[in-house]
């Protein structure tokens, strides 16, 4: 058994970055499924194919040969958006559902009045990175902590509704498992970095976009 106990600090970290993921997952894909109701997922996403197609084999490989293969299973009827990770459900999110962002963009937090799902989105976002700023140390205050966790926590309920208030406050309190902690941290840097590559091609890419 592990006997390694994390520090207050260091367990407020670890607690948002598993928030963010989790939390995050689940909400955007309420949402995707929302859009795009589960019965019909593999004709929507064959209707989308060639775009979906360029990222996976264009130059950015933007998808990696897993979100391909849960995008495009070998048996058709096991598509499930249960499978998608949280990078793959914003890129579907942003590019084949029918969102438009904010005057502002994507990529830029957008004013306090703006509470669209395509503005909550942005701030998942948003909060995602500004906890990732803590990564070199890995630890948060209580007093920040609570700050994020109230911003986050409210973020999320609007995009999904208040059923997620009582999984949230379970997530701020229950035990969190040393063994556990670096996975999320590593989940959040992956969500960044794959990300990023969304970030850095989608301008140039919306105008191929199969509408």
């Amino acid at each position: 058994m592990n006997n390694h106990v994390l520090g207050k600090e260091t367990t407020n970290y670890a607690r948002l970055c598993r928030l963010l993921v989790d939390g995050g997952t689940k909400v955007f894909r309420g949402i995707f499924d929302k859009i795009h109701p589960p019965e019909s997922l593999y004709h929507t996403l064959s209707t989308h194919r060639a775009f979906l197609e360029s990222l996976y084999t264009g130059n950015q490989r933007i998808l990696n040969r897993e979100q391909w293969r849960k995008l495009f299973p070998s048996t058709p009827s096991i598509v499930s958006s249960q499978n998608f990770d949280i990078t793959l459900l914003t890129l579907l999110l942003r590019n084949i559902s029918g969102l438009r962002p904010p005057d502002t963009g994507w990529n830029t937090l957008p004013p306090a009045t703006d509470t669209s799902t395509e503005a909550d989105i942005i701030r998942v976002k948003y909060w995602r990175n500004e906890v990732y700023g803590h990564d070199s140390r890995a630890f948060v205050h209580d007093l920040m902590f609570d700050r994020y966790w109230q911003d986050i926590q409210q973020t999320l309920i609007r995009l999904g509704g208040k059923r997620y208030g009582p999984v949230i406050n379970t997530l701020k309190v229950e035990y969190m498992d040393p063994d556990v902690a670096p996975r999320y941290r590593e989940l959040l840097k992956q969500w960044i970095e794959e990300d990023g590559k969304i970030d850095q091609i989608e301008g140039k890419i919306l105008h191929k976009k199969c509408l």
